[in-house]
């Protein structure tokens, strides 16, 4: 790509102004608008202030006040068509480094697409990748095209995404169903345990109830029931047990039950009465004392 050169140009306003020096070598002090737009040529631009305005000239600029000249700062034709000069051969060498610059950095763009279009190893990389890659040399050497490049990457970036699609779809199934085997495992493991507790049960002597076992005491003492009477110092023994049907299983001489397990304790209960004569009362106070 070839940049426009403008050293004829610039010449060519030198020349220009040259030629207007001849007409007036210089401005004075005092001209109006119209006598320095005759000697310099139509300005560039202008700035409007609030008392004054000004002109502007390649050379330089004008000021003026009420409409006349009242101070100006113009470069010497010569030294002017002198910068000028100076200038277009810097531009030109400006323009002939970038053109040697521009078609270097062609050249190597050029290169590294032909590189890039045969590696395979390259061509392996995911499509993201390479359309990245393409996307940053587009910007970097933006004289290659590299469209067809980027419309290939992208096509295979589409296939790519519908694939990883399906697989995240095949792996969700997969895990659902291993989530499903883990619970239909442990299914069996609890329908197992409760089928052999079931069996225990079954194969119990007491048909699943629940027992305790107690201590045994061997040869337990019993006493019977037995009521003793002091009446005026005469003592009458009652056994209680003896009334009772209860009691008839007992055997008299040891005071042992007869085939009946568990331990029975009777305390003995013991009566005292006396006669009592004091004024006013007569009768018989009993006096009771329990003994274990």
């Amino acid at each position: 790509m070839k940049l426009p050169r403008l050293p004829a140009l610039l010449l060519l306003c030198s020349f220009a102004w040259a030629h207007a020096s001849e007409k007036v070598s210089e401005i004075k002090l005092g001209y109006t608008v119209e006598q320095v737009i005759e000697a310099l040529g139509k300005p560039m631009g202008s700035i409007e202030m609030s008392d004054k305005s000004r002109l502007l000239y390649p050379r330089g600029d004008v000021t003026l006040t009420d409409g006349l000249v009242s101070d100006f700062d113009l470069m010497d034709p010569a030294a002017y068509a002198a910068e000028q000069a100076r200038l277009s051969r810097e531009r030109e060498e400006w323009l002939a480094d970038q053109e040697k610059r521009e078609a270097a950095r062609e050249a190597e763009g050029r290169a590294l697409r032909a590189e890039r279009m045969q590696s395979q190893a390259f061509a392996s990389l995911p499509a993201k990748h390479r359309v990245d890659f393409w996307r940053n040399f587009q910007a970097r050497y933006p004289s290659i095209d590299v469209s067809e490049q980027i419309a290939t990457a992208l096509e295979g970036y589409k296939v790519e995404l519908a694939e990883l699609r399906s697989r995240e779809r095949i792996s969700e199934l997969e895990a659902r169903v291993a989530r499903a085997e883990r619970e239909a495992a442990a299914a069996r493991l609890e329908t197992e345990k409760l089928r052999k507790e079931a069996e225990q049960t079954r194969n119990s002597t007491r048909y699943g109830l629940r027992h305790y076992t107690y201590p045994v005491i061997p040869s337990p003492h019993y006493r019977p029931r037995t009521v003793t009477i002091f009446t005026n110092g005469q003592t009458r023994t009652t056994h209680q047990h003896l009334q009772n049907p209860h009691w008839q299983h007992w055997q008299q001489p040891n005071r042992h039950p007869v085939n009946r397990p568990g331990p029975i304790i009777c305390p003995t209960t013991r009566i005292n009465t006396q006669t009592v004569n004091r004024p006013g009362i007569t009768g018989v106070i009993p006096r009771i004392n329990t003994q274990p």
